[in-house]
């Protein structure tokens, strides 16, 4: 056997363990930063590149930032953002192919941006998007080979199929996550639902056992404000104008509830038009402002229609204490709405 022909069966050999290796990276799990990592682990056995990175591409803002990156400066590097077509990078994300690069000074989509921050000197990269069925999930780059010399044209190739495998796994990722949101989310006003709410349940009540066990004296600490709340003669709307407007008061009941309340404030809808708001505090001071600033802003929420004529106001109850107590807290809220309504009515 010549020696091209054994160094020809050992790099094809290096490839298909590769392969395999990054195969069952992709099977072995669904948590992503685990399978990326291991991932750019692989490249960097493989290629062995000076400095390697991976970029996500957020959906919303359209810009890539860094998921991984192994260079100087990293936590400096860390903090940018690049714009769609900015640099290789950037170029590779927007038009959803591969660049190589032998030599940068000779491109003009090369942009020194990353090289002034973290003080390297790219010479040459190879960008590959991450790309499953039309749609971009990120980029991985390699830049320079430690050792001096050019990556190849094949390299390039290998590094696309691994950008495949990659763009997979962001995909599956994805596709869980949707599962999952759907599994605790209302689907008609996007809030959490009942079995959220289950597992809130759940991990309260586990967290103060624990603490309980730990500590060998009884939990007192109040720590979290309870809201139940629904709509006032929320059945008329059924009744009178059908489910659908009925849904269209919930989600804009829904909405408002979004507005009023913290983003990590967790709001649920638990069934029909009954609504609880869980909300951490960490002082008495601090419960008592936001008790009072709910109990200013939801006694005047209204949810009307000047073509169906209706107006619908909601009613409340508020209750806290400890949250290994989130149980009791729920019904003791629960039961102060029903007593409020129950006056108002003059029963």
């Amino acid at each position: 056997m010549s020696k091209n022909n054994f160094v020809n069966r050992n790099d094809s050999l290096k490839t298909k363990n590769l392969y395999a290796n990054i195969g069952k990276l992709i099977t072995s799990s669904l948590d992503l930063d685990d399978i990326l990592t291991g991932i750019m682990k692989e490249v960097q056995i493989y290629f062995d590149p000076q400095y390697w990175s991976l970029l996500r591409l957020d959906d919303a803002t359209k810009k890539l930032f860094f998921c991984i990156y192994k260079g100087e400066n990293a936590d400096e590097v860390c903090n940018i953002t690049l714009s769609p077509g900015e640099g290789i990078a950037g170029t590779v994300a927007q038009s959803g192919e591969s660049v190589f690069v032998p030599d940068t000074s000779k491109d003009p989509r090369f942009s020194d941006k990353i090289d002034q921050i973290s003080g390297i000197k790219t010479k040459s990269v190879i960008a590959v998007p991450l790309v499953l069925r039309g749609k971009v999930f990120g980029v991985i780059e390699i830049i320079n080979r430690i050792n001096g010399k050019n990556f190849t044209d094949d390299e390039h190739l290998v590094l696309k199929t691994i950008a495949d495998f990659s763009a997979i796994a962001f995909s599956n990722a994805n596709l869980y996550e949707q599962v999952i949101s759907m599994s605790i989310t209302d689907h008609l006003t996007g809030l959490y639902n009942h079995s959220m709410l289950n597992t809130i349940i759940d991990d309260y009540e586990s967290k103060g056992k624990k603490k309980k066990r730990r500590r060998r004296e009884k939990d007192t600490e109040a720590n979290i404000i309870v809201v139940y709340t629904d709509l006032d003669e929320f059945k008329s709307i059924n009744d009178n104008f059908g489910h659908r407007e009925g849904d269209k008061v919930l989600k804009k009941y829904a909405k408002k509830l979004r507005a009023l309340f913290r983003k990590e404030d967790l709001i649920i809808r638990i069934g029909g038009d009954e609504f609880i708001i869980i909300i951490n505090f960490s002082s008495e001071r601090e419960r008592e402002e936001v008790i009072e600033r709910i109990v200013d802003e939801m006694s005047t929420i209204k949810i009307s229609s000047k073509e169906k004529e209706y107006s619908v106001s909601v009613s409340f109850g508020i209750a806290w204490g400890a949250a290994s107590g989130i149980n009791q807290i729920i019904h003791k809220a629960d039961m102060n709405m029903y007593h409020k309504k129950r006056d108002l009515k003059g029963c």
